[in-house]
């Protein structure tokens, strides 16, 4: 549709900046619909509960169906729920749906490469989000110059891009577009008190970003979805994170853990490449120092573009 629309209409057109326009709010949703999942992981492997499964558009597992065993077994999507059972459609031909309860459903919890992929994509789609608003605010200075309010308007949505990264750079470019942004507000419509509110609001959310990096060490193990933290930050996490494994698999308390559940922790943070070799149990508290190294080596990577090297 894109090409098409350059075709008809040129580079530079309004219409080209509009398909951009909705390619930013098509990475939006998509966005929103993988961190969702993504958090529904990080919850049930905390919890072992699958409250937040029931809601429409969670993939389930079904499972112990004693009249209609044929079914078990099979994937399928929630679709509808009230407060006893949900309404699933499974992954067949014929899309059938049946109505089950909540033991009769678990969750389709993703792969290490399952994860792998999402957390990618969360960054592609970051990536495809800052393209196409650098395009809408590039076109929209061609066409209606530098002093109108649409101009003020994309400068801030290309900041609220940036700022999605939660990367150094990033964040600082996003800085620097919405005072920009503000700066356009006053000069052709001080008066759009709502356009006013939306910069300064994110503005102060820029700036307070900033700061955070302006602390040692503080960076995103995995920029488009973990908030910039510290060594001692994901030390705090991380112990909770591991005791929260403990206590679902029945040994809240215990300095240590089988090394199954030492490895499903580290997938959680996204360290996919550091094995628990232990074939026993492991020390909880000695393994959460080496885990928070690889995660500091982990953070540098994903930002080497952000921040110099040490």
């Amino acid at each position: 549709a894109l090409d098409l629309t350059r075709r008809c209409h040129g580079e530079e057109s309004a219409a080209v900046a509009s398909c951009h326009q909705k390619m930013v709010c098509i990475c939006q949703q998509q966005v929103q619909a993988i961190t969702k999942q993504l958090s529904m992981h990080m919850e049930y492997m905390l919890t072992n509960s699958i409250r937040l499964y029931h809601s429409p558009g969670s993939r389930v597992l079904v499972e112990g169906l004693q009249k209609q065993q044929q079914y078990n077994g099979i994937e399928g999507v929630v679709v509808k729920m009230d407060a006893v059972r949900m309404r699933v459609r499974l992954d067949m031909l014929d899309n059938k749906e049946l109505m089950l309860k909540s033991e009769n459903v678990c969750p389709l919890l993703p792969t290490a490469r399952k994860l792998q992929e999402q957390l990618m994509k969360l960054h592609d789609l970051a990536q495809e989000r800052i393209a196409s608003s650098k395009e809408v605010h590039r076109i929209q200075i061609k066409v209606k110059g530098v002093k109108h309010v649409n101009t003020a308007i994309v400068c801030q949505n290309l900041g609220v891009a940036c700022l999605a990264t939660d990367k150094p750079a990033d964040t600082g470019l996003a800085a620097s577009l919405l005072i920009q942004a503000d700066k356009i507000r006053r000069r052709v419509c001080d008066d759009d008190k709502d356009l006013a509110i939306g910069i300064s609001e994110t503005l102060s959310a820029a700036k307070t970003a900033q700061a955070r990096f302006d602390e040692g060490g503080v960076l995103s193990a995995m920029p488009c979805f973990w908030l910039p933290t510290s060594r001692q930050g994901d030390e705090i996490r991380m112990v909770r994170l591991f005791a929260g494994l403990q206590a679902r698999n029945g040994k809240r308390g215990s300095p240590s853990m089988s090394s199954e559940a030492m490895q499903q922790g580290l997938r959680l943070y996204g360290l996919f490449n550091v094995t628990v070799s232990a074939c026993g149990a492991v020390d909880v508290d000695a393994f959460v120092a080496i885990a928070c190294d690889e995660l500091q080596k982990m953070k540098l990577e994903a930002n080497r573009d952000s921040v110099p090297a040490p």
